[in-house]
């Protein structure tokens, strides 16, 4: 299903809207700093619907992204599974007033990009100090980092007396 670029999520959620398909990272301009793959898909299945009085979406958002090590400055596959719980409100005081199961999603404007809401949590799952587990070139870098002890000249000293 080729999904919407502008929705009304309020009239989403009270008609029960259910959006499936695959987004570009390419439309995602503030994502497109911190990542290197922007050629690639994402997996987008958002409902829309009401809790109660409150209208919420959930789903989910699933995406193979490369950010840039922090230490070789390669590129680091970061796999995305990210559950979408979020409720859509209007003014901050109705975010504190959501179940402690949904985030806060404070709309500005009637109509929205759906992109901005998987945006938002692509970028939430990218890691602060993206690095490889085990790299050997981020190896070699610790390794020669590794200084001698300055120490260990007075232990050579005391011995010595």
């Amino acid at each position: 299903m080729r999904l919407p670029e502008l929705i009304d999520p309020l009239l989403c959620a009270s008609r029960g809207r259910h959006w499936q398909g695959k987004l570009s990272l390419s439309r995602m301009s503030r994502l497109a700093d911190m990542i290197v793959n922007l050629e690639d898909e994402v997996d987008v299945d958002l409902r829309f619907h009401q809790a109660g009085r409150t209208p919420i979406v959930t789903g989910f958002v699933r995406a193979n992204i490369k950010v840039q090590c922090q230490r070789c400055l390669g590129p680091v596959n970061v796999e995305v599974d990210q559950a979408v719980s979020l409720g859509l409100v209007t003014s901050l005081e109705e975010g504190d007033l959501l179940p402690e199961s949904y985030e806060p999603l404070l709309l500005e404007q009637e109509r929205i990009r759906l992109a901005d809401i998987v945006e938002d949590e692509l970028i939430l799952a990218i890691p602060p100090i993206p690095r490889h587990e085990h790299c050997e070139v981020c190896d070699i870098q610790q390794e020669e980092v590794k200084r001698p002890n300055p120490f260990e000249v007075l232990t050579n000293l005391k011995a010595k007396t």
